[in-house]
This record gives C-alpha cells, sequence and structure tokens, in this order.
C-alpha cells in the first residue's frame, strides 16, 4: 500500500500542490473503497483531481470497432437433484 501510495502522489504532484496529492493519493490507496468501486466524477472532482468528461471523436470511432457481445441466454441450467423422481431417497 505505501508503494501505491507513492506512485500515485507523484503522479498526483504533476496537477495539485503537494500535500493535497498526499492526502489524496492515501485516500485512494488505502481502502476507502473497494477497487472495484466506480468513482464519480462529481466525486473525482471533489477529491480535486482534473477530471473532463470531453471524449475526443476517435475515441468513439475506436470503440466502434469493438462492439460488446449481445446478452444471452445461460448456457448452463439449475436443476434439482434428484431429477425427476418426485422427491428424495
Amino acid at each position: 500500500m505505501k508503494q501505491v501510495a507513492e506512485v500515485a502522489e507523484k503522479l498526483l504532484a504533476k496537477h495539485m500542490d503537494p500535500d493535497k496529492a498526499r492526502t489524496t493519493a492515501r485516500l485512494l490507496s488505502q481502502g476507502t473503497w473497494t477497487h472495484d468501486y466506480p468513482i464519480t466524477v462529481e466525486e473525482a472532482r471533489g477529491l480535486g483531481l482534473p477530471v473532463s468528461t470531453a471524449m475526443p471523436r476517435e475515441v468513439y470511432q475506436l470503440m466502434e470497432l469493438y462492439p460488446q457481445a449481445q446478452m444471452r441466454r445461460p448456457s448452463v441450467q439449475y436443476v434439482p437433484m434428484p431429477y425427476g423422481r418426485g422427491g428424495a431417497r
């Protein structure tokens, strides 16, 4: 965790004052949120992160080259055991 915090602090210090970078790096690296928690734009801005929602058209064009798979029905079904016997033995 210390290594992650130090790297985050170095990266953040390029965009904010050193004290704020240190505080934000610690907050982001010490288990405040789970790794899969999506920090919203508003939350990121509240942390002082320079967040932009502007997306170049080229990014959308690139994403169009990789369409997402459509939702399919599950290929595995649950079958209660014992199957077809009218109850357990």
